[in-house]
């Protein structure tokens, strides 16, 4: 071997990531990231200056699906000497397919992501630095695109629900959970980091269990033994809501907002869906919500076209969805997704007539959230700053509602304010230094850049 090739051995790989779809691959995202970093490798600010090129995929729809295969092809055109590995749900929803893609050098599935790091040094040897010690005292990496005021931490994966659209049992696999101590230990770390506010995701973080204990004991683990200030929650399914996660709203760290996803306001529809519950045992879930937590915000999934959806049961899924007045609500056209029931159904939707369908959706739930924000004017809540834009700083609320103020702000900083008016993109406050909540409100750490295309 010559000098030059010992010197390039030794050279640590430039790695970009692409991420595309749900919170639980973003949270895989900044975890294989901080993977990285530990060990020894640098974060490359474009897909020109990188040595490797990591694309998380997604399949939950097919736009999804060409999207990440859209990614790929466009890292190797600006920059030919790209390595590329694919990852994710469509590796998983089309093997071969993912296979056959010219541009990717190495495909890794989902059940062996949490390997990715190996399989790239053991697949491209003369890429990598060999990893000469521990990375130090665990603190991870954090991404400098949010400022480093907000994380994921993935806490359970995969699904042993049968919806009939949803090919996620066939990407994932069956329900799984990690343990108390693997959550606690990462929110322990990542709040000694900087961050302020942690999010847990999964496929359906209420289907969590580990040695018989569910979310609700794994949240009072997480406030109990570690000291981050804002705790989210998102995905829990409707049918397998805890009511006692209700009372932990008290200790002021659980963000008071829910994530329930709904998918169709028409019973017909659900049925159809394999959905296990009724849009009125879903609303009298809300109202107990609502009527336990003031303020709260409840968003939601609605699939729009979904094969055999009459007008008459659009019509009850659109009145139903402007009668729960969520706090923001996720459309989506319904999406032919290979090894799905949906798939072999009749009476397809037209194109023509989901894009219709969406439209009146979407306003629906545009004026259902600017609502949601006109009953919280004159109120004051917590504020996280998390970055400038456009002569701004944007910042957001427990209760998760988008503010922004033309006041400079210290970001990654948690602060009361009033919520003032109502803005094309938010809620203005007014007197964001109002005062500052106590505790760890310090910025985070120096950190590599991570940029996304």
């Amino acid at each position: 071997m010559t000098g030059s090739d010992t010197s390039y051995n030794q050279l640590p790989m430039r790695v970009f990531f692409s991420n595309l779809g749900c919170k639980l691959n973003q949270a895989e995202v900044e975890r294989l990231k901080r993977q990285f970093v530990d060990g020894g490798h640098e974060l490359a600010s474009s897909l020109v200056h990188a040595d490797l090129h990591v694309v998380n995929s997604c399949t939950v729809t097919h736009v999804a699906a060409r999207d990440s295969r859209k990614i790929v092809r466009r890292g190797r055109r600006l920059n030919p000497a790209l390595k590329t590995v694919l990852t994710g749900c469509h590796v998983n929803a089309s093997p071969d397919e993912a296979a056959g893609i010219a541009e990717v050098d190495l495909v890794v599935p989902n059940e062996h992501k949490d390997d990715l790091l190996a399989r790239v040094r053991e697949a491209f040897p003369r890429s990598v630095r060999p990893l000469t010690s521990a990375p130090q005292n665990g603190v991870p990496y954090m991404p400098m695109h949010l400022v480093n005021t907000r994380t994921l931490v993935k806490i359970e994966d995969g699904c042993n629900m049968h919806c009939a659209f949803c090919v996620i049992p066939h990407t994932r696999g069956r329900q799984r959970s990690r343990t108390h101590d693997q959550v606690v230990d990462e929110v322990r770390s990542l709040a000694a980091a900087g961050f302020q506010e942690v999010v847990l995701t999964g496929v359906q973080i209420s289907s969590y269990r580990w040695q018989g204990r569910g979310l609700f004991e794994l949240v009072e683990a997480v406030l109990g033994r570690t000291g981050i200030p804002r705790l989210r929650l998102t995905s829990i399914a409707p049918w397998k809501f805890d009511q006692r996660l209700l009372d932990i709203f008290a200790s002021g760290r659980l963000c008071r907002h829910f994530h329930l996803s709904l998918q169709s306001g028409s019973d017909a529809t659900l049925k159809r869906m394999r959905r296990p519950y009724t849009s009125d045992a879903f609303a009298d879930l809300v109202g107990m919500i609502r009527a336990r937590v003031p303020a709260i915000a409840i968003t939601t999934d609605i699939i729009v076209g979904f094969p055999g959806e009459t007008e008459d049961e659009f019509r009850d899924s659109l009145d139903f969805t402007e009668r729960m007045q969520f706090a923001r609500v996720h459309a989506f056209p319904y999406s032919s997704r290979p090894h799905t029931e949906a798939a072999t159904l009749s009476d397809h939707v037209a194109h023509h007539t989901k894009r219709e369908r969406m439209k009146r959706m979407l306003l629906a739930g545009e004026r259902a959230e600017r609502a949601f924000w006109g009953e919280q004017l004159g109120t004051e809540v917590e504020i996280l700053w998390e970055r400038p834009w456009r002569g701004h700083w944007l910042g957001m609320t427990d209760n998760y509602i988008r503010v922004q103020t033309p006041v400079p702000q210290q970001t990654n900083r948690l602060a009361s304010a009033r919520l003032e008016r109502i803005r094309e993109h938010g809620v203005e406050v007014a007197d964001p230094h109002s005062r500052a909540r106590l505790g760890n409100s310090s910025p985070p750490r120096p950190s590599t850049p991570s940029l996304h295309p």
